[in-house]
């Protein structure tokens, strides 16, 4: 069984660190890191490292398809050393699909505030594993551990089942590629009195920022910040006891990481991400503004699957478009946004070429995170349609339900969004 296996690996991962062997290779050619790694095995220490960074952005990629070491190979740490100036991190998220208000967020990181601003400035390590839920009764909870050294097994290109934890934490995710790509993250957290699982089943193929490219496939989804989407769509299960309080369900889920060699505040101007599925369809959406940009270029990243076939995964601005939706009177719909604006929602507009366009509107229903001014997560309702013609092209209202000629039937679903806009 898989959990039998995981819990396995967090074992063997428990040994003390010292009784790694300690040589410098290179776990991100060309790099040589002071991130250690032995017999497949990565170590990030919690002691920053007093010089520069160098990140991986791209991999190659001989055929059209990932096999399942590669695959796996994306969860290694994209970074070669960490300073106080880079970010690196493991986000994992499972929303209910019967009721949206309620999700469970984990995220494991390798960052510094002064990388990555919406951490605490004084916690005593740069590893740290995050945690966030929200209950159907409006509760929001939100802790995180440090860590004392995080490691990383199987993740190296030479394995189907791979490893992680965050040591002294009591949280460890385990990975397996075959036969299907399937996640656990456990928690056994004394210190937050968390105990339980969350677990994903994907039921799409992975996304990279403009899919798979010839040769070689860039992991950049903007300049400086890296992203690969290992599981955009899962049937996502959450068996998880928060401090007496029982958190239960199941719906979809998701994997990603991101990561970058400058600080989060020198990249982003802003920043509009999302995942859900409506109907059949399963979206992934990335809309990105880079601070200081003399391009004045719009970054996206559009990734749409049909009962469980990829339609799009691309980088091409042309093919999707994001716009806040605001209040007359307020700034929630201004575009671009500045700090502050927090809009009412969002519309979507996937370009499926001969399937026509997906409309997507998509609704707040709870914030699960963020400060309310420069960054926001949110749960929240999705209703859209696909329409085969440039006349129903809606814009930001609501689809209705009633049929006519070249649009399908209104979707309805389920999304967990975020915004960071840190322009003032």
């Amino acid at each position: 069984m898989f959990t039998t296996r995981l819990l396995m690996l967090v074992i063997c991962l428990a040994i003390p660190s010292s009784a790694f062997p300690k040589r410098q290779m290179g776990s991100i050619s060309p790099y040589t890191p002071n991130i250690g790694r032995s017999n497949g095995i990565y170590q990030i220490p919690s002691t920053l490292y007093n010089g520069s960074s160098k990140a991986q952005f791209d991999i190659q990629t001989e055929t059209s398809t990932l096999d399942t070491s590669t695959l796996l190979s994306l969860d290694a740490p994209k970074l070669d050393t960490i300073n106080a100036s880079v970010f690196d991190w493991w986000y994992f998220d499972v929303v209910s699909e019967t009721n949206p208000d309620v999700l469970l967020t984990i995220t494991f990181f390798s960052s510094t505030a002064a990388a990555f601003p919406f951490l605490f400035a004084n916690q005593s390590s740069p590893l740290t594993a995050w945690i966030w839920a929200s209950f159907a009764n409006g509760t929001v909870f939100a802790d995180y551990v440090p860590a004392t050294v995080a490691t990383l097994t199987g993740v190296d290109g030479t394995h189907t089942e791979g490893a992680g934890i965050w040591h002294e934490t009591g949280f460890a995710w385990g990975a397996s590629t075959a036969p299907q790509t399937r996640y656990e993250v456990t928690v056994a957290s004394e210190k937050l009195q968390v105990h339980g699982r969350l677990g994903l089943t994907a039921t799409v193929p992975y996304h990279l920022p403009c899919g798979i490219q010839k040769e070689k496939s860039i992991l950049e989804i903007a300049p400086h910040i890296g992203w690969v989407n290992l599981v955009p769509d899962a049937e996502g299960v959450v068996d998880m006891n928060i401090r007496g309080s029982t958190l239960s369900f199941r719906g979809p889920g998701y994997h990603d990481k991101n990561w970058s060699d400058r600080p989060f505040m020198e990249s982003v101007e802003s920043w509009y991400w999302g995942h859900g599925r409506l109907g059949p369809y399963s979206i992934v959406w990335f809309n990105f503004l880079a601070l200081n940009d003399t391009t004045n270029s719009t970054y996206v990243s559009s990734y749409v699957a049909k009962d469980g076939n990829v339609l799009v995964s691309a980088c091409d601005a042309s093919l999707l478009t994001v716009r806040p939706v605001g209040s007359p009177g307020t700034t929630g719909g201004r575009y671009p946004p500045m700090a502050g604006d927090i809009p009412e929602g969002f519309h979507l507009d996937f370009d499926l070429g001969e399937e026509g366009h997906l409309l997507v509107n998509v609704l707040m229903r709870a914030v699960v995170a963020g400060d309310g001014e420069y960054y926001v997560r949110w749960t929240g309702d999705l209703a859209g349609e696909v329409s085969r013609s440039e006349s129903t092209l809606r814009g930001p209202c609501l689809p209705s339900s009633e049929s006519e000629q070249g649009r399908e039937d209104a979707l309805i679903g389920v999304a967990v969004f975020e915004q960071f806009v840190v322009l003032e």
